[in-house]
């Protein structure tokens, strides 16, 4: 039997180098957390929400290269990990406390 501890896993999933996204600047971050985070999460984004200001071109260009090396590129991995997991029967246990 597998046990499978989801914090633990959490854990070691964000602290593996392949799913970790490299070091951006204020523009980029803007990009990812406000416009391709919510995206992906299947949130609504109205033009008119959008700070223009926030980042530059360079910016976009920079953000296209994560999606294309890192969140494309990981894409089969996490789908693969998320149906090994699906599979796994869960299991009830009783927590010691001391």
């Amino acid at each position: 039997m597998i046990t499978v501890s989801v914090k633990h896993l959490i854990s070691a999933i964000e602290d593996a180098d392949a799913f970790k996204l490299p070091e951006t600047n204020d523009g980029t971050d803007y990009l990812y957390k406000s416009l391709y985070k919510r995206l992906t999460n299947g949130e609504n984004v109205c033009l008119s929400e959008i700070d223009y200001t926030a980042f530059e071109l360079d910016d976009i260009e920079v953000m296209r290269d994560i999606y294309n090396d890192v969140l494309e590129a990981n894409e089969g991995k996490a789908n693969s990990l998320t149906c090994t997991l699906q599979r796994l029967a869960p299991v009830v246990t009783a927590s010691a406390f001391v």
